[in-house]
This record gives structure tokens, C-alpha cells and sequence, in this order.
């Protein structure tokens, strides 16, 4: 969860002399935004400006311990470009007895981290300066810290990304090194996971989905407490084989549908489905990978599957029996049954003697060789 931070500031305020002009107005104890390592950004507190290399050292507290690093003075420029300028500095105040604490302040689902700096009240203000320019000065100080996050407060789910985001780092995600075979089973259940497509990128949806080893889904689901503290709540489940969203096609075949055409040679019986709602990847899983509106048969379940069955047709142990490969093609639309062999023409499915269900007239055509089954599935995209 993102941490916040509460910056007290004394009484008594002295002016800091102004920096050399190409430091800007970076003075010590101004906010300002940094990235961190892992591409997080938040506000920190200046603490020491070294003229003479260029660069800074910022404090901040995280997890109720301080922390602090030194950054170069372009790294400050360029999360915080309001600083940059010199020809019209803005005055800064020093914080002599400067503390940080975490703040107790309930947390907020909808922005980034918040950060706030407790102004002096009416009685406490310094001779000289009056309620209204305090107020102004604290207004500056949002607006530049909101400029500096203006990347991810554009982002409603920042902070929930944040969150999955931390909780990636610290998963043992070792068992990803290579897929293990699968055992011997009568059903296998594979699950695979795709990355967001252009509009969830461009909507800014958040990937809650992450694949921590070879057999398990884990899904971050946002949660609120009493106190309307945003948590994730991550739930773990377990399939016979999960896919991340960097694997192939043909890594899927492997370890789904390869194993079930060499089980059709020993007599077997094999059926292999994608199942998932609209959009979830499946024609690109069984037909093959789209670029724009044309499809490249050749990489999906279907053509691995046929080239596969002909390439075994070709053993010598295969050679002997004599076998042939019968084709079919229906589709189940709105509750009706269409041959795609045979112009779409409307079939029906019944149960025969022996309580086994039948699709009735299904056209059947025989193939010879991977290319004429590989053609037939691309004349039907």
C-alpha cells in the first residue's frame, strides 16, 4: 500500500538564501518527486544540496522507517520542471526541525499517494506573513507535487497497480524457469493468460493477473476496509498447466492438444476445446495469431494438429494400417447447428439407439495431406 507522509513544519521559519541559478529553486526542505528503481514515484523531502556535484540528498519514510539517497540534479529536473527555472525563484522556507512520520489519514482509492505539509495555524504564523500567503504557499506546494505525478494521477487505478505491482516484486517467481511435462490424465484443464489489447491499454485497465509458477493463477482483487483503506486480496488456484502472457502458440500445443494426437494412434479418443468469453484469446489460441484483419493459420492449434497427424500417417508403424483423415466443420450459432463444409447448411442434432448424440447430415470430406486440411481451415476464417 502507498505510503503518506506528513511534513510539520516549525514556527519560526528562516528565509534560505537562494542557490546558484542552476540549481532552480531547489532549496532544502522543499518537496520534490523521484523515481524510484522500481519505476514508483513519490514526494520526498530535500535535506542536503551539494553545489559543487550536482546533486542532492532527499529523505522520506517508508513502512515507518526513514530512508534516504542522493540523486543527481537532472533526475529532480525532470520529474519536477517547475524548479527548473531560476529567473523567477520561488521563496522557500527551510524546516530546522524537520520530522518524518507516516500520517494517519485515511487512505484514497482514486489518486496516488497523497502527501501533505501542516502550514503553521493563524497564531502560529511568522511576524510578517499573513494567513493568505501561507495558503498560498501551501496551494503551490499541491500544485507541484501534482504536476511532477501528473503521469500516474491520470491513472484511476494507480494506486491498486501500485499495489499488484509491489506484490509481483516480492512473489518467488523461480518456478518459471521452464514448464514441466504433464502427467497422464484422462482430462487436463490449461489455463493461459493474455496481455491487455490496445483500448484496456489506452482505457488504462488494470492487470490483475499474474502466473507466479507453472500450475498457478493468482488474481489481485481490490478490496476496501472499514476505514475505506484500499487492499488487495490475491486468490490463488491451480490448474494441471498455466500459461503466462508471454508464451506461444506452440508452447500451448505442447503441453494441450500434442499430447492427445498421439493418443488417437493407439486408439484413442481425444477431444480438445478452447473455452473463455469474447475477446480472451481464443481464436487467436486455435486459429492462429492476427495482423490486423488477416490471420496467419499456420501458427494455430488447428494447423499444429494437422501437420502433426500427417507426420505420424508416415511411420512406418502407421504405414501398416492404412489409415485415412476424414474432415468436418459445424458451428453452433444462436442455438442451431451449420455445416461449414457444405455452404452452411442448417443440420440437426439428435440422440441415437444407443444414447450417443449425432449431428445429423454433417458432411465429412477426406484429406490426404497437411496442405489441403490446412487450406480448408483458411478458407474458413
Amino acid at each position: 500500500m502507498a505510503s503518506q507522509l506528513c511534513l510539520p513544519v516549525s514556527p519560526r521559519l528562516s528565509s534560505v538564501k537562494p542557490l546558484k541559478p542552476h540549481f532552480g529553486n531547489i532549496q532544502v526542505g522543499i518537496c520534490v518527486a523521484i523515481q524510484r528503481s522500481g519505476g514508483r514515484i513519490h514526494l520526498v523531502v530535500v535535506t542536503e544540496v551539494k553545489t559543487q556535484n550536482a546533486w542532492v540528498t532527499v529523505e522520506w519514510v517508508e513502512k515507518g522507517v526513514k530512508k534516504g539517497k542522493k540523486i543527481d540534479l537532472e533526475a529532480i529536473f525532470l520529474l519536477n520542471p517547475a524548479l527548473a527555472s531560476a529567473e523567477h525563484p520561488t521563496p522557500a522556507r527551510a524546516l530546522p526541525s524537520l520530522s518524518l512520520a507516516p500520517s494517519s489519514a485515511i487512505g484514497n482509492q482514486r489518486t496516488a499517494t497523497r502527501w501533505s505539509a501542516r502550514i503553521p495555524q493563524k497564531n502560529e504564523t511568522p511576524s510578517g506573513d499573513s494567513p493568505d500567503r501561507e495558503k498560498h504557499r501551501r496551494l503551490q506546494l499541491e500544485i507541484r507535487a501534482q504536476r511532477a505525478l501528473a503521469v500516474n494521477t491520470g491513472n484511476p487505478n494507480y494506486e491498486i497497480q501500485s499495489m499488484i505491482e509491489e506484490c509481483r516484486r516480492h512473489l518467488d517467481c523461480s518456478q518459471l524457469s521452464g514448464p514441466k511435462p504433464l502427467e497422464d490424465h484422462r482430462i487436463c484443464v490449461c489455463v493461459r493468460k493474455r496481455p491487455l489489447n490496445q483500448r484496456e491499454t489506452t482505457m488504462k485497465d488494470l492487470d490483475v493477473i499474474t502466473i507466479p509458477s507453472d500450475k498457478v493463477v493468482m488474481v489481485h482483487e481490490s478490496k476496501q476496509k472499514v476505514d475505506l483503506t484500499p487492499y488487495l486480496e490475491n486468490q490463488t488456484f491451480c490448474f494441471d498447466h498455466a500459461f503466462d502472457d508471454t508464451a506461444s502458440n506452440e508452447l500451448v500445443y505442447q503441453f494441450t492438444a500434442q499430447p492427445l494426437v498421439e493418443s488417437i494412434f493407439h486408439k484413442g479418443m481425444a477431444t480438445c476445446f478452447a473455452y473463455g468469453q469474447t475477446g480472451s484469446g481464443k481464436t487467436h489460441t486455435i486459429g492462429g495469431a492476427f495482423s490486423g484483419r488477416d490471420q496467419d493459420c499456420s501458427k494455430g492449434i488447428y494447423a499444429m494438429v494437422a501437420q502433426d497427424v500427417f507426420l505420424l500417417l508416415k511411420t512406418s508403424a502407421c504405414k501398416k494400417l492404412d489409415l485415412k483423415v476424414y474432415g468436418t466443420f459445424f458451428e453452433i450459432y444462436g442455438g442451431k447447428v451449420y455445416d461449414l463444409l457444405n455452404w452452411k447448411k442448417t443440420l440437426q442434432v439428435l440422440e441415437d439407439g444407443s444414447q450417443q448424440i449425432q449431428v445429423v447430415g454433417l458432411q465429412e470430406q477426406e484429406k490426404s495431406k497437411y496442405s489441403e486440411a490446412n487450406g480448408e481451415r483458411s478458407d474458413l476464417k
